[in-house]
């Protein structure tokens, strides 16, 4: 069986200021999630599941299924979590972890899981795919942290730590700086850390076996109980990645990738982000309609 794409395309950027998944930056208007899916179907995925807000469906219908005819198929992530027949609604997307949760029933064997909104390029689903065809455990993707950062703010990063060539541990890096000096995030104490320009970090990119759902079943009762006593709090992968570490439910293999990252943290990297993927099309990476 041919590995799925697994998109999460539901969040709400409110650091970016409207839906950059759905902002067309490509020279043809194409979005970082067309680069995606072209990609993972080249390098060999079968089928796609984008996890998707309601309203969203009926513009990327029109785009996959009735121009394209993609083998795309949309999952919701509802506001609302039914456990034990109580219903827990939330005010806006539960995370990260319940957005893969809700797509439980839309996969079937290994996936590889991304962020819509952030550009991987071919050589990382290349590698992705080669892992997931041939391994029975699940793999992170990393890029060094100089090619993720942004030129008009902060960005928060998951730096990972790695043993005998699997994933020890990623911890989340929070309002990361480039400046001439280097790079840098605030402390607890709020004094300048430097990080490394080689510093490896995680932007979302894993590939998964079906074990982390049963996990998930499990754990997702423990997160609401927390989530009653601090409704503020969100359920994201990276902490759930790090229990299953711990548990010994999982060793991810970690594999650098040394491809061109480009994503849109804030309004004012659309211009970059722009000039970038229209001068891999200028290179003949990508044909001038994907």
């Amino acid at each position: 069986m041919k590995p799925t794409l697994l998109v999460l395309a539901a969040g709400l950027g409110s650091r970016y200021g409207g839906l950059k998944q759905l902002d067309g930056l490509g020279p043809q208007g194409q979005i970082i999630m067309d680069y995606s899916i072209h990609d993972a179907l080249k390098a060999g995925f079968g089928n796609v599941v984008l996890i998707v807000q309601e309203p969203m469906i009926p513009v990327l219908s029109e785009r996959y299924l009735v121009q394209q005819q993609l083998p795309v198929s949309f999952v919701i992530q509802d506001r609302k979590i039914e456990r034990n027949n109580i219903v827990y609604e939330n005010a806006k997307p539960w995370g990260t972890a319940h957005a893969l949760w809700c797509a439980k029933k839309a996969i079937q064997g290994n996936f590889l899981l991304i962020n819509a909104d952030d550009f991987y390029g071919q050589n990382s689903f290349v590698l992705a795919h080669q892992h997931l065809a041939q391994n029975v455990n699940p793999c992170a993707i990393v890029f060094p942290i100089l090619k993720t950062l942004s030129e008009n703010g902060t960005v928060n990063r998951a730096e990972v730590s790695i043993e005998n060539g699997f994933l020890k541990d990623s911890i989340e890096r929070e309002k990361i700086s480039k400046t001439n000096e280097g790079i840098f995030y605030p402390d607890s104490k709020g004094e300048s850390v430097s990080l490394p320009e080689s510093t490896l970090v995680s932007m979302n990119m894993w590939g998964f076996t079906p074990a982390i759902f049963d996990f998930l079943e499990k754990d997702l009762d423990a997160f609401i109980q927390k989530w009653q006593n601090n409704p503020a709090i969100e359920y994201q992968l990276p902490q759930v990645v790090a229990a299953m570490i711990e548990a010994g439910v999982y060793q991810i293999s970690v594999i650098s990738t040394n491809e061109e990252w480009i994503g849109v943290t804030y309004q004012e990297d659309k211009q970059k982000a722009m000039k970038q993927l229209k001068k891999l099309h200028d290179l003949g990476v990508y044909s001038e309609k994907l």
